[in-house]
């Protein structure tokens, strides 16, 4: 492949990056990734008894966990021919995997793999609390758009590990419990030291966007400067949350239960 071409196609074309605003939030182009993420956790349900038995089950798993993996990994391999964007273009020192949603597209596939309730834990919590808010303010991807293979990436790596987590939910009966919420707080708690130590010394780095150095909307845009008043607040704020997550999937568990009791006396009477 000659040089010119080789930029074109990867700097400039499809893996490459447009112009500022080329991805607009709760554009057309927003929503359909949620409707999608909607429309899939709505499937899993609908045929989670036929899933749980299917002979390949454990292939529908894998297959799911080797996607997240792969669009987990093709941030990184991305970074390598086109860079980040910005000036630190090649400094793959500020893209370690010391995000959520990183973090989440790794322990979920594990979790897949292995049917593991702890991991279940951490991520059935943490993708339901801060899973959820680059889904709703995707201010990274500002500059990719559907054009772009970062759109899709981007996108499957925030929803596939919230589709993993309904997926154990559903086919595999995992059923959360409140006395567990110390399991994911303890792993964002203890992300965030590992990120505020990698913001401290690697420069232009903002892990968790506890240094305030991206641009865009995130929940720490409205917190204080001060790092460790930061994680204070965060730690209180995601307890609150955790607490909040497991009264709403009762609610519903109950709700659904209520239902099907009146659907089958309905039918007795």
């Amino acid at each position: 492949m000659e040089p010119a071409i080789q930029n074109d196609f990867f700097k400039d074309g499809f893996f490459g990056y447009g112009e500022s605003g080329n991805f607009q939030p709760w554009s057309i182009a927003h929503i359909i990734p949620l409707l999608f993420l909607c429309l899939g956790i709505s499937l899993i349900y609908a045929f989670r008894k036929r899933i749980a038995n299917a002979k390949h089950e454990e292939n529908i798993r894998y297959v799911i966990a080797i996607l997240m993996l792969f669009f987990e990994m093709s941030y990184f391999w991305r970074l390598l021919y086109v860079g980040s964007g910005s000036t630190d273009e090649k400094n793959l020192l500020c893209k370690l995997p010391l995000q959520v949603c990183e973090s989440t597209c790794i322990f979920g596939s594990i979790m897949l793999m292995k049917k593991s309730k702890n991991l279940c834990d951490i991520c059935f919590y943490t993708c339901l609390s801060a899973g959820l808010f680059p889904l709703l303010f995707p201010a990274v991807i500002s500059t990719a758009g559907p054009r772009y293979f970062r759109y899709y990436q981007y996108w499957a790596e925030h929803i596939l590990p919230i589709f993993a987590v309904f997926y154990m939910v559903f086919v595999h009966g995992y059923r959360p419990k409140l006395i567990n919420i110390y399991k994911p707080f303890l792993f964002l708690f203890t992300l965030a030291i590992f990120a505020s130590i990698a913001n401290y010394y690697i420069p232009g780095a903002d892990y968790l966007y506890l240094a305030n150095n991206t641009k865009g909307l995130s929940i720490t845009s409205w917190l204080q400067q001060n790092v460790f008043l930061k994680l204070f607040v965060l730690s209180i704020l995601f307890v609150c949350v955790f607490v909040i997550i497991y009264f709403v999937y009762r609610l519903i568990i109950f709700l659904y239960a209520k239902a099907n009791l009146n659907k089958e006396a309905s039918k007795v009477s």
